[in-house]
């Protein structure tokens, strides 16, 4: 019986984890689905854009078509060297076959990028900084140590109420049996 209790203990543990990651990713396609871009959540990894930006931010991108940016705003777009970039936008072409570019320049950067952003490459406009946030995703030991905590409470916390349970039932029964002072 006591074997039965501690497969079923373990089963939920395990199943409560499996949960909390389908939420996770749940929430992940979610908002790519509701911002219209593959890149919803973007970590802020380099100093560029300081201080509009900070190393560490944690941004919300929102898809948008391209006729749609403005000078001034800020974007995400993979770089011609292949690596993802957050610049503010200084100019917009139309070219003739109808594509757009943009120039950009990060705020902390003393001059503009040295090459157009072709409307392909762009993932979307940024909508919102959430400012330290990024961190967990920028060190890989935060967040092990993050998961890591919440298994050992998901695992232990139950086993603790349960002998806290056992605990006040037993002081009930000896308070019971006790003869009352007078």
């Amino acid at each position: 019986m006591r074997r039965k209790r501690k497969q079923r203990k373990l089963l939920i543990d395990i199943l409560t984890i499996i949960a909390v990651l389908v939420a996770v990713l749940v929430i992940y396609i979610g908002l790519q689905l509701s911002l219209a871009t593959d890149t919803p959540l973007v970590a802020i990894a380099s100093g560029s854009m300081s201080p509009a930006l900070e190393i560490g931010d944690f941004i919300l991108v929102q898809g948008t078509a391209p006729v749609n940016i403005q000078v001034g705003d800020i974007i995400v777009f993979n770089s011609p060297e292949g690596s993802r970039t957050i610049h503010r936008v200084t100019e917009t072409q139309t070219l003739t076959n109808g594509t757009i570019q943009f120039r950009t320049k990060g705020d902390a950067n003393p001059a503009e990028d040295p090459y157009w952003i072709p409307e392909n490459s762009l993932h979307g406009r940024v909508l919102y900084r959430i400012p330290y946030l990024g961190w967990l995703a920028l060190d890989p030991t935060i967040p092990i140590i993050i998961v890591s905590i919440v298994i050992i409470i998901v695992l232990l916390w139950p086993e603790r109420r349960r002998r806290w349970k056992k605990q006040s039932t037993w002081k009930a029964q000896t308070d019971q049996t006790l003869p009352a002072k007078v």
